[in-house]
Formats: structure tokens, sequence, C-alpha cells
């Protein structure tokens, strides 16, 4: 029992490792790019601008940890999961910077990730990670499409867009082939990470500092903090 144990632990903490790296690595061409700004439209370049020195740990460390939780037990499905997370915290950047998704980003994501579970299936040796990713995708991007329809109807205009329900569909095709579990936390903890920096928001509006809420981020984070769950228990297992 020993010598496994010790041989999985050893396979986490050397994920995490090559992980942190490559999520470095990501990190930094991401950072560089975004620092470009080039994704802005022309109405947007008098825009503020927004530090992006978070990019590179966050990439880093969230990219080892879902290498280090989501490989080990799906090894072709925590490879696609991985490469996600650069992308993840790109649009994350983005939104918070224009409060916008722009599709040049969104589109991709979701041919790639569709691309990667086919091969994901091929791999495996099942077409079940495809069609559950497939089948996740179209609901839940339905189902924030029809926030953003309600929310142009109740709402102040200041809620979700189009470009949050097409990040709906790219978390659903990452998310579904692991367990309807996975896609349904990762939406209530976004819409609660949304929601308590609201209540912020309200409370500093009532000093003069309101502003909108990109709710991107919010889906980026709940997203990423089930992917990386596994591996935060792992390393701190490994560690005890």
């Amino acid at each position: 029992m020993g010598a496994p144990l010790l041989g999985l632990r050893l396979m986490v903490w050397l994920l995490l490792a090559g992980g942190v790296a490559a999520g470095l690595a990501a990190g930094a061409l991401l950072t560089r790019h975004l620092r470009g700004r080039t994704y802005r439209y022309d109405d947007e370049t008098d825009l503020p601008l927004r530090g992006t020195r978070w990019v590179l740990p966050v990439t880093a460390l969230t990219l080892g940890l879902v290498a280090a939780g989501q490989v080990p037990p799906h090894p072709a499905l925590g490879v696609l999961l991985s490469l996600a997370v650069p992308v993840l915290v790109g649009l994350s950047a983005i939104d918070l910077d224009t409060r916008r998704l722009p599709d040049r980003w969104t589109y991709p994501a979701a041919g790639v990730a569709l691309v990667g579970l086919g091969v994901v299936a091929l791999v495996d040796g099942s077409v079940r990670p495809l069609v559950a990713g497939v089948v996740g995708g179209v609901a839940l991007g339905a189902f924030y499409l029809l926030n953003v329809v309600l929310g142009a109807f109740v709402g102040s205009g200041e809620g979700m867009g189009l470009g949050d329900a097409k990040l709906g569909v790219v978390l659903g095709l990452l998310l579904a082939p692991l367990s309807v579990a996975h896609v349904v936390v990762a939406t209530v903890l976004a819409f609660l990470s949304a929601g308590a920096q609201a209540l912020v928001m309200l409370a500093r509006r009532r000093a003069g500092r309101g502003s909108s809420l990109a709710f991107g981020p919010h889906m980026a984070l709940g997203a990423g903090v089930v992917l990386a769950a596994p591996g935060t228990l792992a390393v701190l297992r490994g560690g005890a």
C-alpha cells in the first residue's frame, strides 16, 4: 500500500510542477498579448488600463492544480481541461477590462473544446465524453441565453450579454464530460460570486462609485474552483 500511495503522491506533485511550469509559460504569453490591448474596439481605446500582473500567477497555479487533480483519473480529458485554463483566464481579463467577451476568443474556444472532446473520445474508446460535452454545452449555453433574454426584459441593461452565453457553451463542453454535478456546482458558484460582488458594488454606489459587473470572470472562477478542487485536496493530503 505504501509504495503505490507514494507513487501517486509523486505523480501529483510532478503534475503540479509541470502544470505550474506550463502555466508560467502560457501566462507570460497571455500577459504579453493582454498588455497590447489588441482586443479592444476603437471606442474602447480611452478606457482606463487595468493591471495584468495577476494573470501569470493565477494561470500557473490554476493550471497546475487542474492538471494534478484531473489528469490522473481522466488522462486525456485532464490534458484538455488543463489547456483550457489559459483561455479562461484570458477571457476573464478581457471581460474585466472591456465588459465584453470577444467572439474571436469564444468561438475558437468552443471549436477547440469540441475537437478536443473528439480526440478524448478516440483515446478513451468511448463517445460518452463527446456526447456529454455537446449536451452540456447546449444546455448551459441555453441556460445563460435565457438569462440574457430575461435580463433584457426586466433588467437594467447591465446584466449578462451574449458573450456570457457563448462562454456557457464552452464551459458546458468542458465540464459535462466529468459529471452533471460539475456543471451545476460551477454555475452556482458563479452566481454566488457575482452576487457577492454585486453587494459590494451596491455599497460603493451609495458612496458614488458605481460600475457595471463583468459576469465572465465569475463563470471562469466557478469552473476553475470545481476543476482545481481535486488537485488542491491531493496536494494537501500529500503534504500531510
